[in-house]
């Protein structure tokens, strides 16, 4: 065999070596793409199962939900729980009282806003400032009312007056519905309370302190 003959060969040899580098080399860059892919894919899902949960108004706490109407559900329930908390619960102090039912009246409609009035024209936040009483609302339960939407929920709590020589405790029950609207510093479950009513405040007990 002629030495044209032999490089020709060598030639060829390293031309087909040179093709199945090729292949394998676009066959690892799809293999590569395909797992970046999907990972990033599955990233992107994990994060859209991801809320936020006010605690207690201080914090954000991370809670993570596979069901999107369970995360609804969560954001709900928190929403509706930290407005009346801010409503119902009251110092005696003027400027303190104003400041929670501001704050409160950002998660809710104007219903929210005239039950107050009701109350300040009846005189009811006065006799907290000058009788010195303290309110604690105690939210136990938010209840769905239907699967719809705008979403139905009616709230069961403890309501407590505290004056210097005693306790009275009061059962409480409110119904409202919720809407969505735009997330904001002040709203951060991005949630409307409207037609916001208070249907039992009953007297349960007075005991002594």
């Amino acid at each position: 065999m002629s030495k044209i003959e032999l490089m020709a060969r060598d030639i060829e040899k390293s031309f087909k070596g040179l093709s199945r580098l090729a292949v394998v080399s676009v066959a690892m860059s799809l293999v590569f793409a395909t797992v970046v892919g999907v990972s990033a894919l599955v990233y992107a899902e994990k994060q859209r199962e991801k809320i936020y949960v006010l605690d207690q108004g201080k914090s954000l706490l991370l809670a993570l939900q596979t069901d999107a109407v369970m995360s609804k559900e969560i954001e709900v329930k928190d929403h509706v729980t930290r407005f009346h908390e801010l409503m119902f619960t009251l110092s005696p102090q003027k400027q303190t009282i104003q400041e929670n039912l501001d704050r409160a009246f950002n998660l809710a409609d104007r219903s929210a806003y005239e039950y107050s009035q009701d109350l300040a024209e009846k005189g009811y936040y006065s006799r907290l400032v000058s009788a010195n009483i303290s309110q604690q609302m105690m939210v136990d339960s938010v209840v769905f009312q239907g699967n719809g939407y705008p979403y139905q929920v009616k709230t069961y709590a403890r309501q407590y007056v505290v004056r210097e020589s005693n306790i009275s405790e009061y059962s409480f029950v409110s119904e409202c519905q919720l809407i969505n609207t735009s997330r904001s510093d002040v709203n951060p479950h991005g949630l409307l309370i409207e037609k916001f009513k208070v249907t039992e405040n009953n007297l349960i007990e007075t005991r002594k302190r």
